[in-house]
Parts: structure tokens; sequence; C-alpha cells
């Protein structure tokens, strides 16, 4: 018997990983189990009563973890023996995959075979009563899951006074030589960090960087358009860092700059200016970044937010984003840095379709025309059972554009970070039509790549057929 599937579930990967080694959820989950016991760090003992059509058994065994990659995936190898009924022996596949900061999916692989009187009752039946017993450790895993989660103490601590420690990274201890981000002067982006309007988390060697306003629809403000500088600048410093998502927190992306504020920070022609330099700025800092960037969009990404979004190499968006530039419906004129990167993305005539007429569009146009790379898909089938009534659930339906995002990142960052470096320089220095082509530099790239101990790991790798492990030097 094979049977897989999959779950989303509203907690860290550290938290969903706890609760899998954890003996009492286990017990209280999976259906039948009248005790589950530790035995060494890797083994526990266990005794299930389970019920196959007409035959009904208790099974004494244990379960031993084997491949063990904290916290991010194991394989469960269980053998159960129930007397005259038969013996049941299974190998589970487990990984659990960050898809944010409070998002874990959890898929399984099941291989199993089964013998005595068991075997005699058919595979229908058996794969049917599997299937159901599945479903039923999975409803009550996601409820007690919930239940950690909510008995959980807050994460949160007393305000720090600097920057590099207010900002939450959570998924791994930081280098002291490697802060997050230098200590600025600017008290209004000290704020911005220490509010947490701005948060960065990192996982698998991918930094997620979310715009945290979600009841302004994470519009920008003059601050946190200043802010992003020094973080894309520090991620770009980090070696444990290979691909960089920017998001927004809640349903949108971001609605753009934060208009509330522009009668003080935006009010003359000096303000204004002073304001454009810090939105390029900004922008320009995610363009230039050495390291891959995917935007992942949800709902609208408008004005600034589609500046941010054009900034990234890729966009991965919901299929009910909504996209849209209203600058000609502010007396507002785009500026050049991102006018350049529309261009560079739709071509002219659509570019100009777009600030002329102000208009939003969907995502379904904003595949059509270039605007964006994916479209997460709306439709996506569920597995029947307990995970299709989560359809409220984060991801749940298929229209996850971030879960396809960090699959994307996954096989970026597998690849020779110094040939990337490379390719984005050159591919951005001809399709945005930099004026300033340093020739000079882009051969003092391609050398360092030839160069360096990724290209004989790459050589290595191809003649031993095998994947090859890059350091990025």
């Amino acid at each position: 018997m094979e049977m897989s599937g999959q779950a989303t579930l509203n907690a860290t990967r550290q938290q969903v990983w706890d609760a899998l080694n954890d003996p009492v959820v286990l017990q209280a989950c999976i259906p039948g189990c009248e005790s589950m016991d530790r035995t060494s760090d890797t083994e526990f003992a266990a005794t299930v009563v389970s019920k196959v059509g007409p035959i009904k058994a208790r099974f004494a065994g244990r379960v031993t973890l084997l491949d063990i990659v904290a916290p991010q995936s194991y394989t469960l190898v269980g053998e159960g023996q129930g007397g005259m009924a038969g013996f049941a022996k299974a190998d589970i596949g487990v990984t659990l995959e960050a898809i944010e900061e409070h998002v874990t999916r959890l898929s399984y692989g099941v291989k199993a075979n089964v013998g005595g009187k068991l075997a005699q009752l058919g595979a229908r039946l058996i794969d049917a009563t599997a299937r159901k017993s599945a479903d039923a450790f999975f409803e009550k895993f996601t409820a007690a899951v919930d239940r950690l989660v909510a008995d959980a103490p807050s994460a949160k601590t007393s305000r720090p006074a600097s920057i590099a420690a207010a900002n939450p990274v959570v998924a791994r201890p930081r280098p002291a030589a490697v802060p997050l981000v230098p200590e600025p002067t600017d008290a209004g982006v000290v704020e911005v960090l220490v509010a947490e309007h701005i948060k960065v988390w990192i996982a698998d060697q991918i930094a997620v960087v979310t715009l945290n306003r979600p009841k302004q629809r994470n519009a920008m403000t003059f601050a946190m358009w200043r802010a992003v500088p020094s973080l894309m600048a520090s991620l770009e410093r980090d070696p444990a860092v290979r691909v960089i998502v920017v998001t927004g927190a809640g349903d949108d992306f971001c609605a753009g700059a934060d208009i509330s504020e522009f009668a003080t920070v935006r009010d003359d022609v000096d303000q204004a200016t002073a304001y454009e330099v810090a939105v390029d700025a900004c922008c320009d800092a995610i363009t230039r970044c050495t390291k891959p960037t995917i935007a992942v969009v949800r709902g609208y990404c408008l004005g600034g937010g589609a500046h941010l979004a054009m900034s990234c190499d890729f966009r991965y968006a919901a299929s009910t984003a909504q996209f849209g530039i209203p600058a000609a419906r502010l007396s507002v004129i785009y500026g050049v840095s991102g006018t350049r990167k529309l261009l560079a993305l739709v071509g002219l005539s659509t570019a100009k379709k777009i600030l002329f007429g102000g208009q939003r569009f969907d995502a379904a146009e904003a595949a059509r025309i270039g605007f964006v790379d994916h479209v997460s898909a709306a439709d996506e089938p569920v597995r029947a059972g307990w995970f299709a009534k989560a359809a409220e659930t984060k991801a749940a339906g298929g229209d996850d554009p971030m879960a396809d995002a960090r699959a994307f990142a996954k096989t970026l960052a597998r690849n020779a970070p110094l040939s990337i470096v490379g390719a984005k320089a050159i591919l951005n220095d001809i399709g945005l039509d930099h004026a300033d082509l340093d020739l000079a530099k882009i051969d003092a790239l391609i050398a360092a790549g030839a160069a360096s101990d990724d290209y004989r790991e790459g050589r290595a790798a191809f003649a031993e057929k095998r994947d090859p492990v890059f350091k990025g030097r």
C-alpha cells in the first residue's frame, strides 16, 4: 500500500516538529493508541488497537526515527505485531516546509505492507481504513498544534534599543559578525523596525522580508522607504541567505505610499524631491542586490507597491491579486526608475496604457502582459477528507503564491551563487539600459567565477553524476 498527503498548519516549523516528536501529542492523535513511550532519542514503543473490516486487534510494536534532519524531515519506520490478526510494517517519510513564519506545510508519504489475516481482507479495504485513520490523525493533530500555539508564551520582549536586536529573525541564531541591520541614526527608521513595520524571517537559506502594516494594506511610510536599503544590504552580506522574498502581511502586498502622511512629508517641491529619492533608493536597493529576489503578491499591489514588486527579479501572484499605477489620478509623475522597470517588463505601448490610464488590472492580465511571472492556481484540487474541511486556512485552496515562490527559491538556492551574481549584474545592466555598463567589472565577475571553488565543485559533481554543493566562493 502507498499513500501520500499534505497538511497546512498555522504554526512555526519548530512548533510542528516538537509536536511530532512529543509522545503525549502522538498518543492523543493516533486513532486507537493506548500507549506511546519514548525508549530512546530515536525510538518509541507503542500499543495501538485497530479495526480493519471484521478484524480488530491490539498491535504492540515500535517506531524508529531515521534520516533525521531537524526540524525539516525524518523517516518513521513502524513495526507492529497483532497476534493472530497478523503484522503491519510501514515506512513514513515526513517533510516540514516553512511556507511562512507561522505557516508550515507537512507532507508525508507512506509505504506499508501487512501479513496474516489482515492481508486476506484485500487492498481496497486496507487502503480505505488507512486513509480514514490518516484523516483522523491529522484532524486531531491540527487541533493539538493549534492548542500548543495558543498556549505558547509570547515571543515578544521589551522593545530593544538597537535595530539589530529589534528585528525578529527567529529561524536560527545569527552570528555576531553579521548583524542584521547596522545601527542607524535616523529615529524614524529605528521606529520602523522597533514597531515591526518591516519584519525579516530566515529559514532554509531564504529570507522573507514582510511589510507589516496589514490594517493600512501595508502602505509604505517615508521611514519604511528609508529603512529598506539597510535591510537589503545586511541580507546581501549574510552568507546564510541565498534568496530574498519580499511580501506583505495579511491580505495585501502593498497599496503604495501612505498618502495620509503626504501633508507632512511631501507637501512642497523640496519634500517631494526628497521623497522620490527615498523611494528610488529603496527600490534600487532591491534591484541591485546581488542575490535573487522574489515578490510574493496577494491582494493590492498598487503605485509604489508595484515599484517594489517590479524591483524584484521575479513576481509570484495569487489569482486574486490586483495591480495598478494610479499616478495619473493623483497628478504624480511616476519616476524614471520605476518607469524603466515597467518598460522592461511590458513594453512601450502597454507601459503607456498602464501609466496614462491609471486603471487596475488583475493577475491574469498581469501574467498576459508579462508584469508577473507566475499566478497560483485558485482551483487546484485539494485532497478529500479532513483537509477539505480546512479550506479556510492559508493555502488550503491551492492559491498560495508563497508556497510556489519558496519552491522556486529552493531551486535557486541550490545553484552556484557566483553564477547568479554575475548573470544578474549583466542582465540588469543590459535589460534596464543602464548607462554605466561597466565591462571591466563584468569581466572581473566572470574571472572570479572561473577561479572559484564552486567552479571546481560543479565540474567534479558533473563528472561524478551527483548534485553539486556550492559554498559561494
